[in-house]
């Protein structure tokens, strides 16, 4: 039993870390996941390799193919913006869904995670960048009350973060992430649902927007 669970913590730990790096452009889409390599790299099994590009195909983050082996999955525009299209749907109605003003204890719990992500951001520490930004979305949107809804939401920013890594690393795109999420704090404190729901999709379109912008319309 405890050897199940310690590789599944190596598995966990090594979709982590690869997540990451799709987030900041360290693995760029087509590359190629070789398994030899990553054993090596975090100094474990290919089982738990093969096992982490499994989840990570699964999340829709990474094809397998027979014979060829697993790359990081590419977006034509025209995917990227369908893609969009849903998570705004999805974020619109979470936000809406919200009860507001929200309890102190959960709110200070979110200005917790937010003030952790924006000293992260300055020193440049991409991996808790990444984790705390992931936290801070998942609490929010938890609060809907619909675990499905939650859910989906999750699904959906994590085959995002091949669209991400344009402007991830980008210390101005970064400052104006934490902005926002001063903002979302602010409406979560409030009562206008709507501003709440305005500022959730807004939040979203700098990545879109700059990703579009690079590959040019639906190519």
């Amino acid at each position: 039993m405890a050897s199940t669970k310690t590789s599944k913590s190596k598995v966990e730990s090594v979709v982590r870390t690869l997540e990451v790096d799709i987030v900041i452009g360290r693995l760029y889409p087509r590359e190629r996941l070789i398994e030899e390599q990553l054993a090596e790299r975090f100094g474990t099994t290919r089982h738990v390799i093969r096992q982490a590009i499994v989840e990570l195909d699964a999340a829709g983050l990474v094809v397998r193919e027979v014979n060829k082996g697993a790359t990081v999955c590419e977006y034509s525009a025209e995917e990227v913006d369908q893609l969009y299209v849903v998570r705004e749907i999805l974020e619109r109605q979470a936000a809406l869904m919200i009860q507001l003003p929200i309890e102190k204890t959960v709110f200070d719990s979110l200005k917790q995670i937010h003030n952790a992500h924006a000293v992260a951001v300055e020193s440049s520490d991409m991996m808790t960048v990444v984790a705390t930004n992931k936290e801070f979305h998942q609490r929010l949107f938890g609060l809907c009350g619909n675990q499905f809804l939650s859910e989906m939401i999750n699904d959906m920013a994590k085959r995002s973060n091949l669209v991400r890594f344009i402007v991830a690393t980008s210390q101005d795109y970064l400052r104006q992430v934490v902005l926002e999420h001063s903002q979302i704090l602010e409406a979560l404190a409030g009562r206008d649902q709507h501003r709440l729901a305005e500022l959730c999709v807004e939040h979203l379109q700098p990545s879109r927007r700059m990703y579009l912008e690079r590959r040019g319309p639906f190519n």
